[in-house]
């Protein structure tokens, strides 16, 4: 089996973004060597050793592409982020804050000096040349894709931007090009209370006479009935959205749920993903297996 393409990244620099975000900025001669992918919402995997062993343990990839750990060994804790800042030398990556999170702790106690793997970045957005009217949907874990993204856009681009966070002192400025209007929904979401980003796509007339992109990331049950709305209800073809679950609430829960499951049952969603056909057919088959065991 092959390695994975990993690096190694320094800390050079800490500081809040917001009083729910902080920013953690990353060189090194690795970090030096690394070429953005230039899409906007690309995200590099942090890989943490053991807290009780130090032991870091890092996956290789199979024939077919997937990860493979070592037998008997406990595999490396890892989570995504979005590079926010990508510069000669270094990349900047923001964390919401949070108590619990691996991921989230390591930022806020991290100091310049301190070192972390990663893997080299890997973008999901990929709006049609014509897209000139676009949506953009997320909580406040979306924030630092959507910042890019809309630095990104063409001015002739008009965007329409739904973020929920947990307050107002959470909200962000953005400079963009294009014609931008942004709606904050404070108090919703992100842990904190019931979701209304589904609702609010609902209510949102696409207009007819412009070509249509979504870009939907949030945590992970939220995002499923939005793109069940734009894939089955409305029938898009998948090249007009975006839709990614970028956490899991209430994770030691699912945790514990997925570990209690019948191991059949995991088989079954592992060879759904192997299987090879239409990846939308596949994630429709496979959140449906996940939401008929609550997960």
């Amino acid at each position: 089996m092959a390695p994975l393409k990993l690096i190694k990244g320094t800390v050079v620099g800490r500081q809040m973004v917001t009083p729910g975000m902080v920013r953690v900025t990353l060189g090194g001669s690795d970090i030096e060597a690394l070429k953005s992918t230039g899409i906007g919402d690309e995200y590099v995997r942090l890989f943490f050793p053991d807290p009780a062993t130090g032991e870091l343990v890092l996956p290789e990839v199979d024939a077919q592409g997937f990860w493979k750990y070592p037998e008997g060994k406990k595999p490396a804790h890892c989570e995504c982020y979005t590079i926010r800042y990508f510069r000669d030398g270094e990349i900047d990556l923001d964390f919401v804050v949070h108590e619990g999170g691996r991921a989230s702790e390591w930022a806020q106690a991290t100091e310049p000096g301190d070192e972390i793997v990663l893997r080299e970045p890997y973008g999901i957005y990929e709006a049609p040349a014509d897209a000139d009217w676009q949506l953009f949907v997320c909580d406040a874990t979306g924030l630092p894709a959507l910042g890019r993204l809309l630095e990104g856009l063409a001015e002739h681009v008009e965007a329409r931007v739904i973020v929920e966070v947990p307050d107002k002192s959470h909200e962000q400025q953005f400079e963009s090009k294009a014609q931008v209007k942004i709606v904050w929904l404070h108090g919703a979401g992100n842990g904190v209370a019931a979701s209304q980003l589904e609702d609010a796509v609902k209510s949102m007339t696409f207009p007819a006479d412009r070509s249509v992109y979504v870009w939907v990331a949030s945590e992970a049950k939220t995002v499923r009935p939005i793109r069940k709305y734009l894939r089955h209800e409305l029938k898009w073809p998948a090249t007009r959205y975006s839709i990614t679950g970028y956490w899991t609430d209430k994770l030691a829960e699912f945790e514990r749920n997925w570990a209690a499951l019948d191991p059949a049952v995991k088989k079954q969603i592992d060879d759904l993903w192997r299987s090879g056909r239409d990846a939308q057919d596949v994630r429709d088959d496979v959140e449906a297996v996940m939401e008929k065991f609550g997960l």
